[in-house]
Parts: C-alpha cells; sequence; structure tokens
C-alpha cells in the first residue's frame, strides 16, 4: 500500500476543506496576535522603563491619523509660546 493510498484511508478527501480553513483561521489568529504584541501599547521589557507613556509631552500627537490637525498645530505652537517665557 502507498503512502498516498494510507492517507487517503484515514483522512477522507471531504475533510480537506476543513483542515484549510481551520489551518488558515489558526495562522490568522497568530498573525494577529503576533501584530497586537507589537503595537507601542505593549511593553515587554520591565527592568528599563517600563511606563514609556510618562514621556510623551502634552504638545506631541502619537496618533497616527489626526482628526483634527489644526488643533494640534495650535496646541504645538501655544507649547512653544509657553516654553519661551
Amino acid at each position: 500500500m502507498s503512502r498516498a493510498a494510507q492517507i487517503k484511508k484515514f483522512i477522507p478527501v471531504e475533510t480537506y476543506p476543513i483542515f484549510a480553513v481551520v489551518g488558515g483561521a489558526v495562522a490568522g489568529a497568530g498573525y494577529y496576535l503576533y501584530r497586537l504584541s507589537q503595537g507601542p501599547e505593549v511593553v515587554w521589557n520591565r527592568h528599563s522603563d517600563w511606563k514609556p507613556w510618562n514621556k510623551i509631552e502634552q504638545h506631541e500627537n502619537i496618533k497616527f491619523m489626526t482628526v483634527h490637525p489644526t488643533w494640534w498645530k495650535e496646541r504645538v505652537a501655544a507649547a512653544k509660546v509657553e516654553g519661551s517665557n
């Protein structure tokens, strides 16, 4: 009996789509968790500065997309005026 015949005997052809969908879901979930673990909110090194969000100044915009860019420009300008006094 060949190896292919043994596989077909124990794993029916009808189950291949199930394995493909479940395997794709597991791979997608793993990729999603990896992406979540690499975000700026996640801290892996607890021996150094484990509160990096305390270093962010009030006038810094760390967001990827700003809804009101003019408001941030005004805020940065106001912070520069306060800093120069």
